[in-house]
């Protein structure tokens, strides 16, 4: 049958590489026998890579590769997690920008003055600043990776008023500050939504508001779903859902270090200074302004790409190499297995790299 429609045979056309996304997830298993995009699409339709809901690859702005898995889709919510976080890193570079913020050395409690006084209130955590919060090195006794970091965020999350009860925290034993004025490292999302609620009293704004204002609105990002206490505080640690194709935008946003179709949004420097390493993490991770900092090694040249990147624990990342204009985003189902949280490193290390050196991503 022969279809005369121009409309229809448009809508056609528009529908069949669409679908062709779909059905990645439905494809037989195949051997992956060389570094090409395909193989790696492959090996995540057959669950070789468990959990993948979306990758997309982007270079010099623009997305080269894009597919949907599972649940996944280009108007699906993501539970982005602890990526959260990088996200409100972002956001006080534009308190600073618009003169809310002074700077990230401002102490973060003369901002609760009205909930003085405070539970364990001790002179290291009086002398906690937004830089504290921002490289994860605090006084306050959180640790998302320790015994208590499961129930810790539970507590949280259950107390009538979340940011009392981050207010309230303890202070670390022995806690001290090094030659570079920072403690050690210990990945705390309570104090990145304590840095949530910085904002808010820095703005003036609920941190919803102020994010939209800054930086949503800018970059054309539309629908978007909080999680919030049930005290109504936004989570800046990890309560954000957003599109795929909307991570992409925040890491082309960085990647052009604060500007968007020519309107600075951040301070000059801002984006360079956020990924410098602050902390060390881990032998080959350090810790920016709440950004992950690791070299990514293609397995085929056994070349080292630095990249900066966003996480969260069951394993999406939204992971950018400024040295190649490059941009992977890899997004995890709801409830996705903590088993393989670095998966997506060997999507890019064994795949992603690779196809970009062949000139398969250009």
């Amino acid at each position: 049958m022969r279809l005369k429609s121009p409309a229809i045979r448009h809508m056609i056309r528009c529908l069949i590489p669409l679908l062709a996304v779909y059905a990645v997830a439905a494809a037989p298993a195949v051997q992956a026998s060389n570094s090409t995009m395909g193989e790696l699409v492959n090996m995540i339709g057959d669950g070789s890579y468990k959990g993948v809901t979306s990758l997309l690859v982007v270079k010099d702005g623009k997305i080269v590769e894009e597919y949907y898995f599972a649940d996944g889709g280009p108007q699906v919510l993501n539970d982005i997690g602890a990526m959260t976080a990088t996200l409100t890193g972002l956001a006080v570079g534009a308190a600073i920008y618009q003169g809310a913020l002074e700077n990230e050395g401002e102490r973060v409690f003369q901002f609760f003055g009205d909930r003085a006084p405070h539970a364990n209130m001790a002179p290291a955590k009086r002398a906690i600043t937004v830089k504290d919060l921002l490289t994860m090195s605090s006084a306050l006794a959180c640790d998302d990776a320790g015994t208590d970091g499961a129930s810790q965020k539970a507590a949280m999350r259950a107390h009538e008023s979340a940011t009392e009860y981050v207010l309230g925290l303890p202070v670390q034993q022995g806690y001290s500050r090094d030659a570079d004025g920072l403690g050690a490292f210990h990945y705390c999302s309570a104090g990145a939504f304590l840095l949530g609620q910085t904002l808010e009293r820095a703005t003036g704004r609920s941190l919803d508001d102020f994010i939209s204002a800054a930086i949503f609105r800018p970059l054309a990002i539309g629908e978007h779903d909080w999680q919030r206490a049930p005290s109504g505080e936004e989570d800046a640690g990890e309560g954000l859902r957003l599109t795929s194709r909307d991570l992409v935008k925040l890491a082309e946003f960085a990647r052009a270090d604060g500007l968007w179709n020519g309107r600075r949004i951040l301070p000059k420097g801002w984006i360079a200074s956020s990924v410098k390493p602050k902390r060390q993490v881990d032998d080959g991770i350090s810790y920016g302004y709440l950004w992950w900092l690791r070299d990514f090694t293609s397995t085929t040249t056994s070349k080292k790409y630095p990249a900066y990147y966003m996480a969260d624990a069951a394993g999406s990342r939204v992971i950018v190499v400024p040295g190649l204009k490059l941009v992977t985003v890899i997004t995890m189902g709801d409830g996705a297995a903590t088993a393989m949280p670095e998966q997506a490193a060997d999507m890019v290390e064994r795949y992603i790299l690779p196809a970009y050196e062949r000139g398969a991503v250009h």
